[in-house]
């Protein structure tokens, strides 16, 4: 049998031929056959199989992959042996094997017949399955040039010296760069490698014109300016014969190199251009115009800018490359590679590197001395821990700080400030942000530019980012010139400026637009707050602070918001502008509202003067968010001073008409969602109508889509009290829309689970459970424990709609509520768990649910949730017999929420147990005034 790879695969028993099909069973073909009669194991046949996305289960895979080849094999052919698999077929059977074994005997024997042999397999360019073989096929292509050679009869007495000087290390990655190289110099007269320091350039050039027939290597690290033409003409006599015929010798460099490659097919190699690029340009642009049959391969940390020039760009190495990189040289530094617990620190190193090779090379070497955790806190000052690389390295190779260093000293003044200038922007800087950074330190936004065509910033996604290594280089530059302080202190003005413009922006249609302002520059804006935070100007930290809260509000960023305000506010500075307006009332506000477990300290005297004095600080300063203020910290006062009433109303909005008269329209409508949330507290249906349906049309009018979902949310509570649910529902599912992508996960599946709440009422259990799965998929992709939480209480919903109480209590007990959870969420989560049991005739265990619930739902002040546990109640009454007071329990829930949500599963179950009309009063029930909440008369519904 025979199987060939040259000009394409072909497999062949005899005269028959046949056809492997599949890339799969193709590329574990070509694997086993480079090693042809020899044992390959798992591991080698997975990576090369499949290089870039590997199956779960690899051993596997293979077996499925090998049971199908062995198919399409003569019997026999497919060994399964322990630990791998075995072709069972000689090298001589195998064309490329043997092209291989007749090369190697020709360079050993020295024997021009048998380097002919080994070119007469060479029917056509080597075949294989995917890019993943690249290794090969380049060990093919370095074989032929030595068959070539060799097939030209060289004296046996003088072999060749190699025109490219011969690897010491293996190639890692680089595969299709390589591949991308020699496809633009077969189309292209002049290629140019660019990359920053360190990345490989000069390894891949060589690699790349080793398989060329006629090659010119011209180092240009060590020349000056006016000694490019002087390189050249000394690395002619090593790299090509100068023409014989040529009638008198050349008296210049210059002449000398051009009669040199005069006639010839020949590529020039002109490596690290980046020092001499004027030169090296006018050099090239000669070459090309004198000598038709001449290519140009350079290397470089900028472009040449010669016309028709083609461009390879060299970045990191990707991750998977750059740690077998960094493995290959920790064994050489050691004996061993990163052990499977050093793995995640060995990844953490390169990522830190930037994945640029020459850094991985320089601290894989300090495997030598160091532990990889070592290696890895020395990263902290990565240009003392690096600085001591091979000796015999160039000098621009053999510290880090001197690879940055190289491309320092060629820059103009302009272009040194902005490579400082870039350092301080940890997220890189945004390509319309650019003029606005520039002015700001004396310098045009066109030098941003420069600095990536000389590979010091990179352009990606409209941003002009920085490698860390980079990065850090221009904070040390800072650091020595006494100058960090200065330069982040301008960043900071410049970014407050920039943010508060797009704030403006925010409220209305412009808020994705303007949120994803904030998100890109998240890294840059919280080191101008630590910035302002370090320095004694407070006023500046207000304004920046002011700037961020609507974007921290919407995204939710409460972790960050209270820590900013212990920081920046101070109840004793002068209210002298609307930013320390806005920092004061939210920060008196925010007081209100403590986080779980902690208890505000409230002092009514005080707390009136100050809200008082910033109601009047707030009428001078006039804006869309300081006219919300006096309504917001009157709400405030009313929540603090029902704190110890575990009855009534916990809060309320007071709007007189002239706030909402003189509001701007967002503003109005904002107020009128207040009062809508006040009321759907308070069990007050009428208002919560009239109020949700007046927020929802101004924010519509306005555009405004975060205010639209809220306002939707509310209007949606309405409808369904309204026993409109179709119309509900299609408001849910607008909201739900329009938010997308705005606020956290888990508030859009607190949306999601409000329409699968409707769906239930309407009886679509198929629908509802629908959207319960798809709530998990996104719950487990987010991973937060409020995500998961509320995909959870979502399923639990329908499996009670359904009657299934144990999957709906599986539901319930898997929700895992973190400390910090909310009353309500509690509260609800454990009527749930009560339903659950209720439907499962655990009617003890039920009790001791709502006994838990019941107190944390009345603390919560939540009349819709204290009502959810109500109808709970209700349910457990009914199924131990006690008609009377599950009654009494629906129709406190009713009172609680305003109206009967008598279309709510659990609360049609508790009807059909009851068997009567519900809907009055039962007679020796006392009148039950709206929205009242008494803890002694609730919990007694469970004795």
């Amino acid at each position: 049998m025979q199987v060939r790879f040259f000009g394409g695969l072909s497999v062949s028993a005899g005269a028959d031929e046949g056809a492997v099909p599949g890339r799969g069973q193709q590329a574990l073909l070509l694997r086993l056959a480079v090693d042809a009669g020899t044992t390959v194991g798992y591991r080698a046949l997975a990576d090369d199989v499949w290089p870039s996305d590997a199956p779960e289960d690899p051993r596997a895979a293979l077996q499925s992959l090998a049971s199908r080849l062995r198919r399409a094999l003569p019997d026999g052919l497919l060994a399964s042996v322990p630990g791998g698999y075995r072709l069972e077929l000689s090298r001589d059977d195998i064309d490329v094997t043997r092209f291989q074994d007749l090369v190697a005997a020709a360079r050993s024997e020295n024997d021009p017949r048998l380097a002919r042999a080994a070119l007469d397999l060479w029917v056509g360019d080597p075949w294989i399955p995917h890019d993943g073989f690249d290794w090969l096929v380049r060990d093919l292509w370095q074989d032929r040039g030595h068959a070539e050679r060799l097939a030209a009869a060289a004296p046996p007495t003088a072999p060749q010296k190699p025109i490219v000087p011969v690897a010491i290390t293996g190639l890692v990655g680089r595969g299709d760069e390589l591949d991308a190289i020699r496809d633009r110099l077969a189309t292209d007269r002049l290629v140019t490698v660019i990359g920053p320091g360190g990345a490989g350039k000069t390894t891949l050039a060589l690699e790349t014109v080793r398989s060329a027939a006629d090659a010119l290597i011209v180092e240009l690290a060590p020349a000056a300016a006016g000694e490019v033409w002087a390189a050249l003409a000394s690395a002619v006599g090593r790299g090509i014969r100068l023409n014989e015929t040529t009638p008198a010798p050349p008296t210049t460099p210059r002449q000398r190199v051009l009669d040199a490659v005069a006639g010839r097919e020949v590529v020039v190699l002109l490596d690290n251009c980046e020092h001499v690029i004027r030169e090296a340009a006018e050099v090239a642009q000669a070459l090309l115009v004198s000598t038709p049959g001449l290519r140009i391969l350079s290397t470089s940390r900028e472009p040449l800018g010669v016309i028709g020039e083609a461009f390879v760009g060299l970045g990191p190495l990707p991750a998977l490359d750059a740690d077998e990189l960094f493995a290959r040289r920790v064994r050489s530094a050691r004996g061993t590679p990163p052990s499977p617990d050093e793995r995640e620190t060995a990844e953490r190193i390169v990522q830190r590197l930037d994945g640029l090779p020459l850094a991985i090379e320089l601290a894989a070497a300090r495997a030598r001395t160091l532990t990889l955790a070592e290696i890895d806190a020395g990263l902290s000052d990565r240009f003392a821990l690096l600085a001591n690389g091979p000796r015999l390295s160039p000098d621009r190779h053999r510290t880090l700080r001197a690879l940055i260093d190289w491309s320092w000293d060629t820059l103009t003044d302009a272009e040194r400030v902005a490579l400082r200038l870039a350092s301080v922007f940890p997220d890189g800087i945004g390509s319309g942000d650019a003029d606005a950074i520039a002015r700001a330190y004396g310098v045009d936004a066109t030098v941003f530019d420069a600095l990536v065509d000389r590979s010091l910033l990179v352009r990606r996604d409209g941003r002009f980012r920085m490698l860390e290594t980079v990065r850090e280089y221009g904070l040390d530059r800072l650091r020595a010139e006494s100058a960090e302080t200065e330069y982040r202190e301008r960043a900071a003005d410049v970014l407050t400026a920039l943010a508060t413009d797009r704030e403006r922006t925010m409220r209305g249609p412009g808020l994705r637009a303007g949120l994803a302002w904030f998100d890109v520059n998240e890294e840059n804006l919280s080191a101008a707050l630590r910035t302002r935070a370090a320095g004694a100007d407070r006023r500046a930290g207000r304004r920046l602070l002011r700037a961020l809260l609507w974007a921290w509000a919407v995204r939710e960023r409460t972790e960050e918001l209270r820590p900013a305000l212990a920081t920046f506010a101070d109840p004793n500075s002068p209210l002298e502008d609307e930013a320390s307006v806005v920092i004061e009332s939210l920060s008196l506000f925010s007081a209100s509202f403590p986080e779980p477990g902690e208890t505000p300290t409230f002092d009514p005297a005080r707390f009136r003067a100050r809200r008082i004095a910033l109601e009047e600080a707030a009428s001078r300063h006039p804006s869309e968010i300081t006219i919300l203020a006096a309504p917001l910290l009157r709400l405030a006062e009313t929540v603090l001073r029902a704190q110890d009433s575990p009855a009534g109303r916990a809060w309320h909005v007071d709007v007189s008409d002239g706030e909402l008269t003189s509001a701007p329209p967002w503003s109005r409508a904002t107020l009128h969602m207040l009062r809508a949330g006040a009321a759907q507290n308070a069990g007050d249906a009428a208002a919560l109508g009239a109020e949700s349906e007046r927020a929802l049309r101004i924010f519509t009018e306005v555009g405004d889509p975060w205010g639209t979902g809220i306002a939707s949310q509310l209007r949606s509570e309405w409808l369904i009290l309204a026993g409109r649910l179709e119309e509900a529902l299609a408001v849910s599912d607008n909201a739900a829309r329009i938010v997308d992508g705005l606020s956290s996960v888990s508030d859009l599946l607190q949306m999601r689970a409000q329409s699968v709440g409707i769906l239930l009422r309407l009886g679509r259990l198929d629908d509802a459970r629908t959207r319960t799965d798809e709530m998990g998929a996104v719950a487990a992709a987010d991973g937060s424990v409020r995500a998961l939480s509320q995909a959870r209480m979502a399923a639990a919903q329908v499996e009670i709609s359904a009657g299934d109480g144990a999957a709906a209590l599986r539901e319930s007990q898997a929700i895992r509520l973190e400390p910090g959870f909310p009353d309500q969420i509690t509260a609800w989560t454990g009527a749930q768990r009560a339903q659950a049991l209720i439907l499962l005739n655990r009617l003890d265990e039920a009790l001791a649910a709502l006994r838990e619930a019941m107190p944390l739902a009345i603390r919560s002040h939540d009349h819709p949730i204290v009502a959810s546990v109500l109808v709970a109640v209700a349910g457990w009454n009914a199924a131990v017999g006690r008609a009377d007071v599950a009654r009494t329990a629906l129709a406190r829930a009713r009172a609680v929420r305003g109206a009967a949500d008598d279309h709510e599963p659990f609360w049609r179950w508790v009807q059909e147990r009851l068997g009567a009309d519900t809907g009055d009063l039962p007679a020796s029930a006392p009148g039950i005034p709206l929205g009242e909440v008494d803890a002694d008369v609730l919990t007694a519904l469970l004795d």
